[in-house]
């Protein structure tokens, strides 16, 4: 076992790898995610449905998230930490290798949200060690602390953030009032702005929502405008899930997407879908 499954694996006695900082709650599964010391997955497959640079990816769905997002469309098991199936790491990186002999050209680790999966991640990639052949890209909300990016440091090879809500802070803000993390844009920002600085390989994904151009859209793309090179990718498919309230149970504006579009063109983004 390496030093840094190690170190990550003691996240299960006290747990930092994201700004909820919940500490030692985390080895009785009373943490914000619920997620305790032992992982579930809600489903892995062959995905089709990612950027084409990934697809075919093999997707791994982790259940439990950090985040409460109000119009969550995984909540059966992004809210639920033990729903899926129990494996162990070698159990896992056996299915890995029969998926990458299937074809998948990444490996995508996927939520609910993976953070408070590290440790099972680390563990899945050291007992691979260099049978895989294919990049493991980490595709999370990115509420993330420095503790959980320096353990990635080196296992991912594609970060693939959720860049979601606008600047606005406090209890009405978008991304605490409805994704349910506080001082959402100074941590995520600033977690995609260190690897930027570091030279990873980033892909962004900003998913356009109904009511939320002025407060998220617009400076969100603003932003990702200033650091020129990031790939961003543009989710125009918003479908309200049943339990949504508010602006967020109204469909998205054709309107909108194409203000986004334009926008995005006009500050130079790189586009991929």
């Amino acid at each position: 076992m390496s030093a840094k499954v190690s170190a990550a694996i003691q996240q299960w006695q006290d747990c930092h790898l994201c700004p909820h900082h919940c500490g030692a709650a985390r080895a009785t599964a009373a943490g914000v995610c619920r997620v305790g010391q032992q992982s579930f997955i809600a489903s892995e497959m062959l995905h089709m449905g990612e950027e084409a640079i990934l697809r075919p990816a093999h997707a791994i769905f982790f259940s439990g998230c950090t985040a409460t997002c109000t119009f969550c469309t995984a909540a059966k098991f992004a809210f639920r930490p033990t729903y899926g199936v129990a494996v162990t790491p070698a159990q896992l990186a056996h299915r890995i290798g029969q998926r990458q002999a299937e074809g998948a050209r990444s490996l995508c680790f996927i939520g609910g949200d993976p953070a408070p999966h590290i440790p099972f991640i680390l563990q899945t990639l050291d007992v691979m060690g260099s049978a895989r052949q294919i990049p493991a890209v980490f595709n999370s909300n990115f509420y993330l602390t420095d503790v959980a990016l320096d353990l990635l440091d080196g296992a991912i090879d594609i970060y693939l953030p959720d860049l979601k809500f606008g600047p606005a802070v406090g209890a009405a803000s978008c991304g605490e009032r409805v994704g349910g993390m506080p001082d959402y844009w100074r941590v995520v920002t600033g977690s995609i702005a260190r690897l930027y600085s570091e030279g990873k390989q980033l892909l962004v994904r900003h998913l356009l929502m109904p009511g939320h151009f002025e407060c998220c859209t617009l400076p969100v793309l603003t932003w990702l405008g200033q650091h020129p090179g990031i790939q961003v990718s543009l989710l125009t498919q918003y479908v309200a899930p049943a339990h949504a309230r508010g602006e967020l149970a109204d469909a998205l504006a054709a309107a909108d997407v194409q203000r986004a579009q334009v926008l995005a063109h006009e500050l130079g983004l790189t586009l991929v879908k």
